[in-house]
């Protein structure tokens, strides 16, 4: 009988999580989309690290984090799974398992000056030149973070480019638009999505002319291009709504536009997909 009770009181006396910790995802996570990630009812303090398709990501110490999947993603079952160590008391793993389907893009053809398509070696050194001054800045992880509170749109116009289409240009096959197109009169405004610290400010790229990159932390990069005007620079940071520049058609543009442009730790996002966003269209 005793040996029953010493038993029993064993069972009874060994720790278990202290808390019911779960995990709250903004939307559906699908190729080339983001979703907001909160991690809910943690305990105060406790370090946390989580992986996606067995890829590490970062949380802020609040439970937030944006998890994203690159527009070419192929169709699978992969899980999300955040570690959670409290100050005190055993640690906790949750996890979710998510199927991500296969998404079809649409094909969009258009006609460019040969020039624009077909470059020359000097053309050619130079577009190179400042595309890994654009690709310098997608390795960025580290810095103040300003996605916490969700994103607006950039700017006021038509869509007039679909992420994620085939592009052909001059009946040239090129890579898949990795924005959204965003067709306004030149002038027009353009704003910061969310709060951020500009990474870049390229003055008449060839191909994507006056362009502007903002870092809003944990490698989320926002990219704004073919702008007719910048109006700030290097290293400033911008709360969200702040006007950047306007709409122009410099670069490789065939009427005035935004190209509007979001990665997240590398992965190409559709921008209207975004947290907040999203919403905002629904």
């Amino acid at each position: 009988m005793l040996q029953i009770l010493y038993l029993s009181l064993m069972i009874f006396l060994v720790p278990g999580p202290l808390f019911c910790a779960w995990l709250e995802l903004s939307g559906p996570l699908q190729p080339g989309t983001a979703v907001q990630l909160t991690v809910r009812d943690f305990p105060a303090g406790a370090g946390l690290r989580g992986t996606l398709d067995q890829e590490p990501f970062p949380i802020t110490p609040q439970g937030v984090a944006l998890l994203a999947l690159d527009m070419e993603h192929p169709p699978k079952t992969i899980s999300l799974e955040v570690s959670i160590t409290p100050r005190s008391g055993p640690p906790e793993t949750l996890t979710k398992t998510l199927t991500i389907p296969k998404r079809a893009y649409k094909e969009e053809h258009l006609k460019l000056p040969p020039k624009k398509v077909d470059l020359n070696p000097e053309d050619l050194e130079r577009a190179n030149r400042e595309t890994a001054a654009i690709t310098a800045t997608y390795k960025l992880r580290t810095g103040r973070t300003g996605f916490e509170q969700g994103f607006r749109l950039p700017a006021e116009g038509r869509f007039s480019g679909v992420f994620g289409s085939r592009r052909i240009l001059n009946g040239q096959p090129k890579k898949p638009h990795n924005g959204m197109d965003i067709a306004a009169p030149v002038g027009t405004p353009v704003t910061t999505i969310a709060p951020g610290t500009v990474v870049l400010a390229g003055p008449d790229y060839f191909f994507t002319g006056n362009t502007l990159i903002i870092h809003h932390g944990h490698g989320i990069i926002s990219l704004y291009a073919h702008l007719e005007q910048m109006r700030v620079q290097e290293g400033a940071w911008l709360p969200a709504g702040t006007p950047i520049g306007t709409i122009g058609q410099t670069g490789r543009a065939t009427g005035p536009h935004l190209h509007w442009g979001v990665l997240v730790r590398g992965a190409r996002v559709d921008p209207i997909s975004l947290p907040g966003i999203r919403k905002e269209r629904e």
